[in-house]
């Protein structure tokens, strides 16, 4: 009732002064809309609402500045949906690096559907014309796999800034000269999950938009994105499968859930359990901040009332983020647009640790 004489009185003001009323900040229970989502407040799903109220106040006053999203669902159901500064619903949001997880997930359904062997397949066969033709030659090169390009442990140098002004993708990276033996240490490689895009297209014959709407975004309801497309010679048409996939948050969130439900979508398995395991288990260490790094995922263990909780996360340049917790059955989103600013795009870590776990009851 409180709620109800608040914004009865903001309205009245508004129309005294003649000007629009302000945008409230109370807690609303997401649309139910044609997407897939079914909704619900946030005390049907145990969720304090009290601490997520906080939370909000907070964003609507600017207090993080740069989210542009948060969104949450708890078993299978949205119950938080919440858009800050110029954002809305349908708007398309670029994922950046989150965008890895999902060439993680199109490696999985090719390696399902028969397309490719396994993780142990070597990579330089995919690519037979470049042949004789490879710069800082390095016979280990025919030792790298898929597995890893997955787990950021080829040995192959990042140099990601300079991969961007070249004019074959593919290329670039296997021209990169060896920093360590494969599979023995990890380094942050974007121009190795190129590769892996260009892979999936040559095992399947399929380019990566036409194969992702077959096999994961149409079974899902996914219609609305965007994959930006480099004119890298020879491979013209090649989907930027390192970054950049611009979705709806809703629909990033979907992919989250997605993996919490074992590769399931409304009763449809989209990709094997084996495969979301494996995925999301330790297969290196990061060199950003010492975290366990699956297939393309990162695996974080944060304490909620002093308990360990792990979660398997994917990252963003700017504060795209997929972050999924088990424990919980919980899957969180945010979007963001602090692109190059640390520590600014991680704003959305204290939203996790100070509101979110804490209100899960």
């Amino acid at each position: 009732m409180a709620t109800i004489r608040r914004m009865a009185m903001s309205l009245m003001l508004a129309f005294v002064l003649g000007c629009s009323p302000p945008e409230t900040t109370e807690y609303r229970v997401p649309e139910t809309t044609s997407d897939g989502w079914a909704t619900a407040s946030l005390e049907a799903q145990r969720i304090d609402p009290v601490l997520i109220q906080t939370m909000l106040d907070r964003l609507h006053a600017g207090d993080y500045a740069g989210v542009s999203s948060v969104l949450l669902a708890r078993d299978g159901v949205l119950v938080l949906e919440d858009y800050f500064g110029k954002w809305d619903r349908d708007d398309l949001h670029s994922t950046r690096s989150a965008s890895k997880a999902i060439t993680s997930a199109l490696v999985g359904i090719a390696i399902d559907q028969g397309f490719i062997e396994s993780v142990d397949t070597p990579v330089l066969p995919y690519f037979p014309e470049y042949e004789g033709d490879i710069e800082n030659w390095d016979s280990r090169k025919e030792n790298i796999t898929l597995a890893h390009l997955l787990s950021m442990t080829s040995g192959v140098r990042g140099n990601e800034d300079a991969m961007y002004p070249t004019d074959d993708w593919i290329k670039f990276y296997l021209d990169q000269p060896l920093v360590a033996e494969p599979g023995s240490t990890f380094s942050y490689a974007t121009s190795g999950v190129v590769t892996l895009g260009n892979v999936i297209t040559r095992a399947s014959d399929l380019r990566v938009p036409a194969f992702t709407d077959t096999y994961l975004f149409k079974p899902m309801g996914i219609t609305e994105y965007r994959w930006p497309i480099t004119n890298s010679r020879g491979n013209q048409g090649l989907a930027m499968t390192g970054g950049g996939l611009n979705l709806r948050p809703r629909d990033m969130l979907k992919f989250g859930q997605l993996y919490l439900d074992g590769g399931v979508w409304q009763g449809k398995r989209l990709i094997s359990a084996d495969w979301i395991e494996q995925s999301t288990q330790k297969h290196a260490t990061s060199n950003l901040y010492g975290e366990d790094f699956g297939y393309l995922w990162r695996m974080i263990d944060r304490e909620v009332n002093g308990q360990p909780v792990r979660s398997f996360e994917a990252w963003g340049n700017g504060g795209q983020f997929i972050m999924v917790f088990p424990a919980f059955d919980l899957v969180a989103v945010f979007t963001g647009e602090n692109y190059g600013k640390f520590p600014d795009m991680e704003r959305p870590f204290e939203l996790i640790d100070r509101y979110i776990l804490p209100a899960m009851q």
